[in-house]
């Protein structure tokens, strides 16, 4: 069975690319894939608040928390009081920040090329479209489809303690 589970297959491949690639980013840049995914994310989302940056790096609050904390201390990262609500926080690349990922995006390119090498063009592209079809899908009515099917996949509630 797990020979042929999709996610499996998934997990393994992000497992094993993640790996190599952490190991090249932190020898030349420093810091590992994790941290320049934050960072991208902060350039990509400019005045993004923290609770949007946990949702979208899929992560611990806790393990984002502590990236972010570095980043912001290495003046990759400027962290705003938002003008909105003064309990939230914008978060905005630096130009220390974009001269990183100016750097590590190509390598990640790379690396990226590296992986889908065994692939034809059309493969590749293929392959992208059914990626894309299927994170769509995940993103959207798979969670409401599993809970249909499966009630006990229903998020709890947090309880409220006197």
């Amino acid at each position: 069975m797990l020979n042929r589970s999709l996610t499996y297959h998934l997990a393994s491949i992000a497992e094993d690319g993640i790996g190599n690639a952490t190991r090249i980013f932190e020898s030349r840049f420093g810091w590992d894939v994790y941290e320049i995914r934050v960072l991208r994310l902060i350039r990509d989302f400019p005045g993004i608040t923290f609770t949007q940056l946990a949702r979208l790096t899929k992560f611990e609050r806790s393990a984002t928390s502590r990236m972010l904390s570095r980043l912001i201390k290495a003046g990759l990262v400027q962290r705003t009081n938002s003008a909105e609500d003064a309990r939230q926080f914008t978060l905005t690349i630096t130009a220390k920040g974009q001269g990183l990922c100016d750097k590590a995006d190509p390598l990640s390119l790379e690396l990226e090329t590296l992986m889908l090498e065994p692939l034809t063009g059309a493969q590749k592209e293929e392959f992208r479209i059914m990626l894309s079809s299927v994170l769509g899908w995940v993103q959207g009515g798979y969670a409401e489809k599993v809970i249909e099917r499966f009630p006990e996949a229903r998020p709890q509630k947090a309880r409220v303690t006197k």
